[in-house]
């Protein structure tokens, strides 16, 4: 399997403000859901694959497809385009896949049912479900920073980690996100991409091994 990897630009931007410290902070992993496409824009907090409104006043539109709301932000709170998202709403529970997010309406690809204003949450989470072997947020890795004079880069590698699947598969999923949990921002690092989905089933890993994060 070859992966690819992508870095965000909050995180070329973080290195620079001197946000974060790689050979320090905590770097979490994260297994993304089936369908999940990276976006070096888009997903620049760890709030971009998971986040949630609290409880606001929502609004459904069956006719625009849309969510809306009366004050506050969605862009504030996180959502982004292609962000799979769920709600407590009776009539609209989800899952949604949003096509497109502005401060005060999210525009869905499904069908949406007239609803509210109703008090309710929406909540986003583009990570692979808990199970199996998988559980959500809780992967550390490590990376060893080196200085590469003769290619002119900074190498960091990310050493072997891994989750074996146990009664049950892991996946599919298409990729590992990589992000930086003691960072206030909680700043995406960016994104390995398995190239295809895959799924370990029961008593099989799935690894990463020889990764590296490099700066040019």
């Amino acid at each position: 399997m070859a992966v690819s990897g992508t870095l965000s630009n909050h995180f070329k931007f973080a290195c620079l403000n001197k946000q974060i410290d790689i050979d320090t902070d905590t770097i979490k992993a994260l297994l993304m859901r089936t369908g999940f496409v990276f976006n070096k824009d888009n997903h620049a907090q760890k709030k971009n694959v998971k986040t949630n409104t609290g409880a606001i006043s929502l609004t459904f539109v069956a006719g625009t497809k849309k969510m809306t709301r009366a004050s506050g932000s969605f862009i504030t709170d996180g959502f982004v385009a292609t962000n799979k998202f769920t709600t407590d709403a009776a009539l609209n529970p989800g899952p949604f896949t949003i096509v497109s997010v502005a401060a005060l309406e999210i525009v869905v690809n499904e069908t949406v049912v007239d609803e509210g204003p109703v008090t309710k949450t929406a909540t986003s989470d583009d990570e692979l479900a808990t199970g199996f072997g998988y559980t959500q947020d809780t992967k550390t890795v490590a990376i060893t920073l080196t200085e590469d004079d003769a290619n002119d880069r900074a190498n960091g590698a990310i050493a072997t980690f891994s989750w074996v699947a146990s009664g049950g598969s892991i996946g599919p999923t298409p990729g590992v996100l990589l992000y930086d949990s003691t960072d206030t921002d909680n700043t995406i690092i960016g994104y390995l991409d398995f190239g295809t989905e895959i799924t370990a089933e029961s008593g099989a890993p799935v690894s990463i091994s020889n990764a590296n994060l490099r700066l040019a």
